[in-house]
């Protein structure tokens, strides 16, 4: 047994003074492994309520989602690249309780977030009748709509819903398309139209989700350090560009990152630049998931040359 460990102590020494790495869990896979402390959270942004089906998360690359309720999991898929994902799950019950958890391919795992799902009533107790038609809804409606053309038979009367809330109830006193005003809804919202008749019952459910046509505010910006990292506050979702104005070459808009927080800040470096002169400015904008795009912000002139050497100084 003495001579076994001897043996292991003289390869280990061995191993150590000709630069052989020892494989280690850390370096197994034959690349560097983010440390333990890095934490793989998601990030949230959709407002989770009875009506809710699909929902906006932010996740890490080489990371599997999974989404839980009190009776297991109701969701989970491996996520290779980065970034804003759309979900889609079962609709919940009101006050239940949903977590949100990342898991790495190597095995770590990030906080949990927890979500409760808000109540937004019953749409109606009455029961499908089958001699109602269900309206016609003409058009798409956005989170600038004030008004919708719906088609319905004389003698039904219409409502739109959203949830319990009644936006609209009219009458049709003639078969065809009557155009109603509605108060403008948030993006994503989802409005519920049906017929009720003389006699008791409703017709079918038709639904439609209120799309998003409305830019992200203009973004605040400013130097976070010296003229080489740039602040950004502005709409949390939203995705980060920046634009390099020179007179010297032409630049295209550049990703940089996701508003995972009301602010951001990102160095000029990582977008590519590998030198900045006098007199060079930066546009900032911010484009949401639908593809609006904000109003650009300016950052004020680079007062000198920068360059950035090979160790990244």
């Amino acid at each position: 047994m003495k001579n076994q460990r001897k043996s292991i102590i003289v390869l280990l020494l061995a191993l150590i003074l000709t630069g052989v790495s020892i494989i280690t869990p850390d370096t197994a896979f034959g690349c560097s492994l983010p440390p333990n402390e890095v934490k793989y959270t998601p990030v949230v942004f959709t407002k989770i309520t009875t009506q809710t089906d699909s929902i906006r998360i932010y996740v890490y690359e080489d990371t599997t989602l999974k989404v839980k309720n009190q009776s297991g999991v109701i969701f989970q898929k491996h996520y290779k690249s980065e970034g804003t994902k759309t979900v889609r799950i079962p609709q919940q019950k009101a006050k239940a309780k949903l977590k949100f958890t990342l898991t790495t391919s190597y095995g770590t795992k990030g906080g949990t977030v927890t979500k409760t799902v808000k109540d937004d009533g019953i749409i109606s107790n009455r029961k499908i009748v089958s001699s109602l038609k269900k309206p016609k809804v003409y058009g798409k409606i956005t989170d600038k709509s004030v008004s919708v053309k719906v088609k319905a038979s004389k003698g039904e009367t219409l409502y739109i819903q959203n949830g319990s809330k009644v936006l609209k109830k009219a009458e049709y006193h003639k078969t065809g398309s009557q155009t109603l005003s509605i108060p403008r809804q948030k993006a994503g919202t989802k409005l519920t139209f049906y017929t009720t008749g003389k006699k008791k019952g409703r017709s079918v459910y038709v639904t439609k989700t209120v799309e998003d046509v409305t830019a992200p505010a203009k973004p605040n910006i400013f130097f976070a350090e010296g003229e080489t990292d740039i602040t950004v506050k502005g709409e949390i979702g939203t995705k980060v560009y920046v634009k390099h104005n020179s007179t010297e070459m032409k630049s295209s808009w550049t990703y940089m990152g996701t508003m995972l927080e009301k602010t951001y800040t990102f160095s000029l470096q990582n977008a590519g630049i590998s030198s900045v002169c006098a007199g060079d400015s930066f546009s900032i904008r911010l484009v949401d998931d639908a593809g609006n795009k904000s109003a650009s912000a300016k950052t004020g002139k680079v007062k000198e040359d920068i360059a950035w050497d090979e160790s990244g100084r």
